[in-house]
C-alpha cells in the first residue's frame, strides 16, 4: 500500500486518511457519543525512547475522551507481537496502532487483522495493506554520518579515521535505510577510509563487545562510530571509556532518546549528537490521525 508522506515537527509522517473512507475516528464521532476502542502495542516499555513514545501516546488519548484505549507491549518480540495481534484481532476493538519493530511478525499480523476486519495504522514498521507512521530513516542516517563525519575532521584533519558503522538491518528497511544514509555520507567525506560494519543486534552487551572487540583491533587509529539509536550508542560509548579511549572516538546516532541528552551535552564527550525524531511528540501525531 503506498502511503503519501508529509513532513512535520522534524519529522515525515504519514498523511490523509488512515481508513479508505478517508474520515479519521475523530471526524467520524464529531457530534456524537459514540466511543471508539482503541489498540496500542508499544515497541517495548523497557527502553527509554519506547517509554518517551508510549506517555506521549497516553497524553494525547487523555485528552480525546471519544477514543477508549487498552494498552500493550511488544517487548521487541515478534511472537509476542503476533500473539498480542491475536488478542486485538478477537477483541471487537475498532482501530489497532501498532508500533512493533520486528519485520518478521508483520505480514502475520497483517492477516489477523484483515481476518477480523480491524483497521490499523502501523508505526515505522509497514504492516502489509495498511498506512504507516514513519519517520524518514534515510535523512535521519544521511544527516548523522554526515554531523559525524564533519566533527571527526574539525577534530583530526591530517588523519584518515576508520568509520564503525553499527546498525541492526535484521529488522529490516527502517533500520536498513537509515544506515544506508549514514555509510554514503562517510564514504563521501572518507573514500579512503575503512569502513567496519556489524549489527547491534538490538542487544547492549553485544554492541560493548563488538566495540571493545573493534577498539582492539585497532589500538592506534582514530574511530567514528555511528550507531543506529541512542541506546546502542550509550553501549558503545560504554566500551569506548572501559578501554580508555574517549580521545581517540567520535560517535554519533538517531533517535532522541531522552537518555542520551546529558551525554552529549558534556563537552569532551565522544557522543557529538544524535538526530532526534522528537518521540514525545509522536502520540499527538499519530493520534491526531487515528
Amino acid at each position: 500500500m503506498e502511503v503519501s508522506r508529509r513532513r512535520a515537527v522534524g519529522m515525515v509522517t504519514a498523511s490523509g486518511a488512515v481508513f479508505a473512507c478517508g474520515r479519521s475516528l475523530a471526524q467520524t464521532t464529531a457530534g456524537t457519543s459514540r466511543r471508539w476502542r482503541v489498540a496500542y502495542a508499544n515497541v517495548t516499555d523497557e527502553i527509554p525512547f519506547g517509554v518517551t513514545v508510549l506517555n506521549g501516546m497516553r497524553e494525547a488519548a487523555a485528552r480525546r475522551p471519544h477514543l477508549d484505549v487498552s494498552w500493550m507491549d511488544n517487548r521487541n518480540d515478534p511472537a509476542r507481537a503476533i500473539e498480542i495481534a491475536r488478542v486485538v484481532a478477537a477483541g471487537g476493538y475498532d482501530l489497532f496502532i501498532d508500533y512493533n519493530a520486528q519485520q518478521s511478525a508483520n505480514g502475520p499480523i497483517s492477516r489477523l487483522m484483515k481476518e477480523a476486519g480491524v483497521k490499523v495504522l502501523s508505526i515505522q514498521t509497514p504492516i502489509p495493506d495498511f498506512p504507516v507512521f514513519v519517520v524518514d530513516n534515510l535523512r535521519a542516517g544521511t544527516a548523522s554520518g554526515l554531523a559525524l563525519a564533519e566533527a571527526a575532521k574539525a577534530r583530526w584533519p591530517a588523519i584518515t579515521p576508520v568509520a564503525v558503522l553499527i546498525g541492526s538491518p535484521e529488522l529490516g528497511p527502517v533500520f536498513q535505510e537509515r544506515a544506508a544514509g549514514a555509510r554514503d555520507s562517510l564514504g563521501k567525506a572518507y573514500p579512503d577510509a575503512k569502513l567496519v560494519e556489524f549489527s547491534s543486534r538490538n542487544d547492549a552487551g553485544n554492541t560493548r563487545q563488538l566495540v571493545f572487540d573493534t577498539l582492539t583491533r585497532f589500538p592506534h587509529s582514530k574511530l567514528m562510530i555511528w550507531v543506529h539509536i541512542d541506546a546502542m550508542a550509550l553501549a558503545a560509548l560504554a566500551a569506548v571509556r572501559n578501554a580508555n579511549r574517549e580521545a581517540d572516538v567520535l560517535i554519533a546516532a538517531t533517535g532522541g532518546d531522552a537518555a542520551a541528552y546529558s551525554e552529549i551535552r558534556k563537552p569532551t564527550s565522544p557522543f557529538i549528537g544524535t538526530y532526534s525524531f522528537f518521540p514525545q511528540l509522536w502520540g499527538e501525531e499519530v493520534i491526531s490521525i487515528a
